[in-house]
């Protein structure tokens, strides 16, 4: 993000981009928000509510008038966001902003920047921007109705598009890459591992959404050792996810189907390869 302006605050995480200036404040891509929003709570003491395990860092930054302002955004960026999710790069220094600023910057960070992905919401003066990713058409409508409420004044634009569907893309993603294991084992390989690795920009997004990972084996052999097989791959694949940045904690689960559920002819080599497979769905 590029360095704020006198009197900018820059909010930024990992899906949400938030950026509020009075002359500014920012928060970024993937931030998440969990506190309440409209009637603009005061700033509360300490670190604030818990953030989602699943959450990622949100960088505050920029300059504001004094220390109380600068306390006053980051004690509600704390409790939006969870305080140990916050990195305070936030200065002093800039011009006074204008008359109720902070208050108008509590109102707007909301729990409905949980639905904004890869975005960055900016407020500037008062002037308001958001922009960034939903996941359809209904939470468009939900984001922007809670940033309707601007002061006479104040303008609020919100450029928020509409992101790909997740599950068709994690599908394509693994149809064209396989997740790959050492002969007869749950260890991955090395370029499986890559694999999976590949996929993390995309799982970030599902958040908050609960994950299965299916695994998939072909007919050859014994059904129950393909079904032990396959069970152990899918936890395998769970072990690695959750230990990447952005999915500890998150509601993953593993389930082996063996060869029941093939999408290929299992009397061909080729088709046997595509049955042996990894499935990641997305769940509520």
């Amino acid at each position: 993000m590029a360095a704020a302006t006198a009197g900018t605050v820059a909010v930024a995480a990992a899906s949400t981009t938030a950026t509020a200036a009075a002359n500014g404040t920012r928060a970024g891509p993937g931030s998440r928000a969990g506190a309440g929003s409209g009637s603009g709570p005061g700033p509360s003491s300490g670190s604030g509510s818990s953030a989602p395990a699943d959450a990622r860092i949100v960088v505050v930054q920029g300059l504001v008038a004094d220390d109380a302002t600068r306390q006053a955004v980051l004690a509600r960026t704390r409790e939006v966001f969870g305080g140990d999710r916050v990195d305070d790069r936030l200065g002093v220094g800039a011009q006074a902003v204008p008359a109720g600023w902070v208050l108008q910057l509590q109102r707007w960070l909301t729990p409905a920047l949980l639905g904004v992905h890869a975005g960055r919401l900016e407020l500037r003066g008062r002037e308001l921007r958001l922009e960034g990713e939903v996941a359809n058409e209904a939470e468009r409508r939900r984001v922007a109705a809670a940033l309707v409420e601007a002061p006479q004044g104040w303008a609020v634009h919100a450029e928020l598009r509409l992101a790909e569907p997740l599950q068709p893309a994690l599908d394509a993603m693994l149809a064209a890459q396989r997740v790959e294991f050492e002969p007869a084992s749950a260890e991955l390989t090395p370029a499986g591992r890559r694999v999976l690795d590949g996929l993390l920009p995309l799982l970030r997004r599902t958040a908050p959404r609960r994950l299965e990972i299916v695994g998939h084996s072909d007919a050859a052999g014994a059904r129950e050792a393909n079904l032990v097989l396959s069970q152990a791959r899918a936890e395998s694949v769970r072990t690695h996810l959750l230990a990447q940045e952005g999915l500890a904690g998150r509601r993953i689960g593993a389930r082996g189907v063996g060869p029941d559920e093939p999408v290929a002819d299992d009397s061909t080599p080729e088709g046997r390869a595509r049955n042996r497979r990894i499935r990641v769905r997305l769940l509520d």
